[in-house]
Order: structure tokens, then sequence, then C-alpha cells
């Protein structure tokens, strides 16, 4: 049976540069393998630490120190060590009312309780912001750091732009509160330009930056970093106990990417630029005025918010039947509410599955709301 696979975070299989990485591993092996008898860099392999810091110039016109980099297990690692290091079990951290699933279960994890602030079609409302932080200090609860994926967020795909970005710095300098700005998204843009990173707003200092290599690669190489001062990045080292990241994947990637970044990066985007514009016309045929969803300019999701008075669970099992996966919005809510949203993932989907998906998941929806039909069954 099919499997519509609109559930994945991953990018198109096809575009992983397979015979590329082959050769790029035969000539590093070859040429730095003795050096593999040794445990890793602290901070991580130097040429791969580069990487980041050039991509971090082309994409937000600053130049990092290169010893404020440090590579990381997955971008996810980069996110449990900042938990670690800045907050302890009953403090407060400030999410996106809507946020990475990965990330809040290790915010759970770590004991932390969870705010969640408004999001409009900018981002993180800064107002709302202001208004959080005054009323949970007010009841006396400390206040961990703030986390936000400003560019291409995670689940609605939305972008916060230049001015809302200087807010919500603003914000948390009145009140010293640190920010984890999670950028795993950065290079997948289909269109427009990308506002440059809070990190190059911010004091220094006041800003941790997460970056990954997985969304342009895939999840299986487990790279990421983070960027920020010596006195930030070695508190975060005291808790990385994990031997160092792997030099070989290390080596490897920066071997390939030191001359294919952005060739590379330019083929995944254009590869799912096409599926993301395949899923907005099919969600346009099958299920326009029945729910609406986001329109991103990159990254991997949209943002689907379903009828009133739907029943989720109902939908989550008619798409069961079918094959249909997807995200349920409550996977993303701070307050782990069932909120009428999912969210679609068409990175990783072939786009030939697309139509077929999305018009089984109408049914689904369809199904779960009463009373609810398609623009063309009306027609009927």
């Amino acid at each position: 049976m099919t499997t519509y696979d609109f559930g994945s975070g991953k990018p198109d299989p096809a575009t992983f540069p397979s015979k590329a990485l082959s050769e790029a591993a035969q000539r590093v092996i070859l040429r730095e393998g003795p050096s593999l008898s040794s445990y890793p860099e602290a901070r991580g392999y130097e040429p791969l630490r580069q990487i980041a810091v050039e991509r971090f110039q082309r994409n937000h016109n600053q130049t990092v120190p290169l010893g404020d980099v440090v590579t990381t297990n997955g971008s996810m690692q980069a996110i449990i060590l900042a938990t670690q290091a800045l907050s302890t079990p009953g403090d407060t951290v400030i999410v996106e009312e809507y946020c990475y699933s990965g990330t809040l279960g290790v915010l759970r994890q770590f004991g932390t309780r969870l705010e969640g602030v408004a999001l409009d079609d900018s981002g993180m409302r800064a107002d709302v912001l202001e208004e959080t932080i005054k009323r949970v200090k007010a009841e006396g609860r400390k206040i961990a750091f703030v986390y936000t994926i400003a560019t291409h967020q995670n689940p609605t795909g939305t972008v916060m732009p230049l001015a809302r970005r200087q807010e919500i710095v603003d914000v948390c300098a009145r009140h010293g509160l640190t920010i984890v700005e999670d950028d795993c998204y950065a290079d997948v843009v289909f269109e427009g330009e990308m506002p440059r990173a809070i990190y190059t707003m911010a004091e220094s200092g006041s800003t941790i930056y997460i970056g990954s290599f997985s969304k342009i690669l895939g999840p299986g190489v487990r790279l990421g970093y983070f960027i920020a001062p010596e006195a930030v990045t070695a508190n975060l080292l005291a808790f990385k106990r994990d031997g160092g990241t792997s030099a070989l994947s290390s080596m490897v990637v920066a071997e390939y990417l030191k001359d294919e970044l952005w060739t590379h990066a330019a083929e995944v985007c254009g590869v799912v630029k096409a599926k993301r514009n395949t899923l907005f016309a099919a969600l346009g045929r099958e299920m326009g005025g029945l729910v609406d969803w986001t329109r991103p300019h990159g990254g991997l999701f949209t943002w689907l918010r379903l009828p009133e008075g739907i029943d989720t669970q109902q939908i989550a099992q008619l798409a069961k039947e079918r094959n249909v996966q997807y995200a349920s919005g409550r996977s993303f809510d701070a307050a782990d509410r069932d909120v009428h949203f999912l969210r679609l993932a068409f990175g990783y989907i072939d786009e030939g599955l697309i139509d077929e998906g999305i018009e089984l998941l109408g049914e689904c929806i369809e199904g779960a709301a009463p009373g609810a039909r398609r623009p063309e069954l009306v027609a009927r």
C-alpha cells in the first residue's frame, strides 16, 4: 500500500549527493585518516567550522570568530546544551505558541515550564512577548531564555521581518533575557531575501545562534553547530560530554561542502520548491474553502488551519486507514492543547504522490468535519 508521507521534516532523498560524498570520503580518509585515532577537538573539526563561518557571512553579512563556532551532533544537541546550560528544572522558557515538537520535547524532558507567545504572519508577536515576560516575572518565576525560529518557522513557515526581529531583541534586552535562535532552515529559500539573523542585531553574549547541515543533506548526517561568544560557548561546552562531534562525518561533509555548498543548496531548493508548488496547487484544488494554509517562501512545511468543530482524532484514524501521514497540531502546541491545525511537510514525499495524497487527506478532513465539503463537491 502506498504511503503518503507529509509528516517527515526531511529534504528530498534524491538530492543526497551519494557519489560526491563517497568521493569526498575517499579523499579525506586517505589524507587525514591517521588523525581519527584521536578524539575530535572540543569545538569540532576546524574546516567544517570554517564553512559555518563562511555560511553565516554570506547569509547574514557578518563575520563571526572561528572560536565562537562549535559543531554538534545535529542541531538538536545544540538545543539540549543550551537548555542544560541556561535552565534548571522549574524555570520558564518562552517559546512561540506553536513550536518545533522536538524542542518542546527537550524542554519538557529537562523540567522547564513552557510559555507560548502568540504568532501572526510575522512570527512571534513582540507585544505579547512583553506581556508574557511581565506576567511570568510578576508570578515570581525565573525565565531561563526565549527560543525562536525566526526564519521559516516550524511549523508555520513564517519569516520574521527585520523590524519585528529588532522588537524582539529590544524586549529581551530590557528584561536581560538570552535569546536562543534556531536557524536550521536558513539555506532552504525559494524566493525573496531573508532578513539577517537576530544574532547580528543583539548585544554580544545575549544570543545563541543554532545552525544545521541536515536540511540540505539529510538528518542521518547528524551535524549541526552553535555560535556564541567565548564565555557562553564555554558554558555550553561544560555539558558536552560526548567525546566530541564525529570527526569522520565532519571531515567528509567539509570536504564536499567546501566547493559545493551553494551549488548543492540551490539544487535542493529547486527540487523542494517544485514540490511546494505542487502541494499548494493540490490544496487549492482539493481543499480550497475548506481549510486555510500558510504559503512559506522557504523551509519544509505548511501549516493548515482546520474547520471549527472538527474531530482531530477522527482525521487521524481516517488518515491512518489511507496511509496518509502528517503531524498533528497538538505536537507543536506549547500548552499541549488539541488545536485545530496540522502540519504538512513537502520536502521528503515523492512529488508524484502529492496530488493523490492531498485528495485522500481532503476526504479525511471532510469525514471528520460535520457539514464540511470541498467546493467541487458542493458544485456537484
